[in-house]
């Protein structure tokens, strides 16, 4: 859990599957700091900020924007992009521009395999970014398994055992939550970042929990990121949405699966001041028509499109397919009853 070096563009090619990306251009620029994993698949420059490594499939010059966009990139602050090209598009006429800029401007440009999804490359480099400056105030701490290893349970129990006590000796009061997939500890007052990481380290080496085994992410305090994990019964009378919610809410797995869903809609509101959450949440009121959200939300059709592209991509999921809709209603659902809970100060 302590402070790690910077990750760098040349460090993030050696992870998994970044790694089947080949540089073309920009050697020089290797050693650029990534600050965050971003993807983009439309002309979008006012998103771009310092430190993205922006991954895009946007390649077809026959489109519009899309070779600006690009060459924008070469020139930006940017840390670099990953360009993952659709098979069936000749690429050739686009890198003749942009190798030239990106060797120019020591600005990395990787070419990546088609298969390679853009979820798993974020979901493996985001862990290793240094986030949070080293006394920001956190207030949960969540380890999420990386191994399949059988004694799973135990090895968090003991975690959790051993965290509540040093805990206590620290004055410090915190609940524990355990998933098959996440160990979750929420300290009921923010604390700084570094005396969290060091009690959580101290608990993860006392309770021998096997350091391959849980990645760490430390989240802020806030009503975004808030997540109850104490168990409560089934309300008497009636049963309605609004009861059904609340229940999912009260259960440490159901916020768990929540979380997952659709903390990067919530990461990159945050980061980006945008509008996702907020564009999902109207988009399931007006049941996925998307004339109706675009006027709810005073947006023009295609920025809509492109909004739902992004929710989709962060997500993984998709709102065409009923599964993936129902997890993201449900999700949004629990996350609007959490968030009214947090910001009217109730824990009943």
């Amino acid at each position: 859990m302590s402070q790690r070096a910077p990750l760098t563009v040349a460090a993030a090619l050696t992870v998994p599957p970044l790694d089947q990306g080949a540089v073309i251009a920009g050697h020089r620029g290797l050693t650029r700091e990534v600050l965050w994993v971003d993807i983009m698949h439309a002309p979008a420059e006012a998103f771009v900020r310092a430190g993205d490594f922006v991954l895009t499939t946007g390649a077809d010059v026959r489109q519009h924007g899309v070779q600006e966009f690009l060459t924008f990139l070469m020139s930006s602050p940017a840390a670099g992009v990953a360009l993952g090209p659709p098979p069936d598009i000749d690429t050739r006429e686009l890198l003749s521009v942009l190798v030239p800029l990106a060797d120019r401007h020591e600005f990395p440009l990787v070419l990546l395999p088609w298969e390679v999804a853009f979820a798993d490359v974020q979901k493996q480099l985001l862990p290793l970014i240094n986030a949070l400056p080293h006394d920001a105030p956190i207030q949960m701490v969540i380890g999420r398994r990386e191994d399949d290893d059988a004694q799973w349970a135990e090895h968090a129990r003991e975690f959790a055992e051993t965290l509540s006590r040093l805990a206590s000796i620290s004055g410090i009061t915190q609940k524990t939550s355990i998933t098959d997939d996440l160990v979750m500890t929420h300290f009921s007052a923010p604390l700084p970042a570094s005396a969290g990481s060091g009690l959580v380290e101290s608990a993860w080496q006392l309770s021998g929990l096997p350091e391959s085994l849980v990645s760490w992410v430390l989240l802020p305090p806030g009503q975004d990121q808030s997540v109850t994990v104490a168990a409560a019964p089934v309300p008497d009378g009636p049963v309605g949405p609004q009861q059904f919610a609340e229940v999912l809410r009260q259960h440490p797995r159901s916020m768990a699966t929540v979380l997952k869903t659709l903390q990067p809609l919530v990461d990159y509101d945050k980061t980006r001041r945008g509008q996702l959450m907020h564009t999902l949440e109207i988009l399931l009121n007006e049941a996925i028509n998307t004339s109706a959200a675009a006027r709810a939300l005073y947006l023009n059709r295609h920025s809509l499109l492109y909004r739902i592209k992004l929710i989709e991509e962060l997500t993984g999921l998709s709102l065409k397919n009923p599964a993936d809709r129902f997890q993201l209603e449900v999700s949004v659902r629990v996350y609007q009853i959490n968030a009214a809970r947090v910001g009217s100060g109730s824990t009943e």
